[in-house]
């Protein structure tokens, strides 16, 4: 039996199980309905990930890099059984079906921005996910002609979580988390929570350099161009409203 064959059934048995299992609602609810192929930690996270432009598993993990390698497999198998996510040519897509889930995180992102009990706090702050997004978000015709070299250090973390390198370019885009050597351009150094909440939308660019905490130094025309680099977080409030 083939390998694609394999997974398939297993992808079929996963889904009829959770739902013969007893893990399910047992509710006719829509609602109810969608929670049972949705509603298992994770899984809209995984199809967010989808809808940013992943391809690959490794993508998948760089953009959640505290799921287990697991739990994803198994994730990736029950959304390819429910018609969410499907195999083209060696990598993962979205469906028309998954494509469809869009308007529902953009409204769970509305709505997160305005509930209390949803705000930022400490544990939901992660510079290799915070990084990788940013990694995803450059507006590429926004660049300079030249490759251009942006340090950013966050100032609260331990040292092998305190630096990144983004080599950005008008034909690729590089996330390092190591020295290459190549000379850097523009340093952005602060505290994690600060620069989070400017990727958020919550901080404007003036404001977040206005804050003692925050540094921006480097090549001075480059420093007034960044800003400008960056399309930001997808689900900002400006963008979800």
């Amino acid at each position: 039996m083939s390998k694609q064959v394999t997974e398939t059934a297993s992808a079929a048995h996963d889904g009829a199980e959770r739902r013969a299992g007893g893990s399910g609602y047992g509710q006719f609810c829509a609602v109810a309905r969608a929670l049972e192929l949705l509603g298992e930690r994770w899984t809209l996270l995984i199809v967010r990930e989808l809808l940013l432009g992943a391809t690959t598993f490794t993508d998948i993990c760089r953009g959640l890099p505290r799921i287990p390698r697991a739990t994803l497999s198994a994730r990736l198998r029950v959304l390819r059984s429910a018609d969410i996510v499907a195999i083209v040519d060696g990598k993962y897509q979205l469906t028309t079906t998954g494509t469809a889930l869009f308007p529902v995180l953009r409204e769970l992102a509305h709505w997160a921005t305005r509930a209390d009990g949803a705000a930022l706090a400490g544990d939901h702050l992660d510079t290799a996910a915070l990084t990788w997004d940013m990694r995803r978000r450059v507006d590429q015709a926004a660049l300079p002609e030249r490759t251009v070299v942006l340090a950013l250090e966050f100032t609260d973390r331990a040292p092998d979580d305190r630096n990144f390198w983004l080599h950005l370019s008008r034909t690729s885009v590089d996330l390092c988390r190591e020295d290459t050597g190549a000379p850097v351009d523009v340093w952005l150094t602060g505290p994690t929570a600060e620069v989070t909440r400017w990727w958020l939308g919550e901080l404007s660019w003036p404001q977040l350099l206005g804050l003692p905490a925050v540094e921006v130094h480097g090549d001075r025309t480059l420093q007034r161009q960044m800003n400008r680099w960056f399309l930001r977080y997808v689900f900002t409030a400006d963008a979800v409203d």
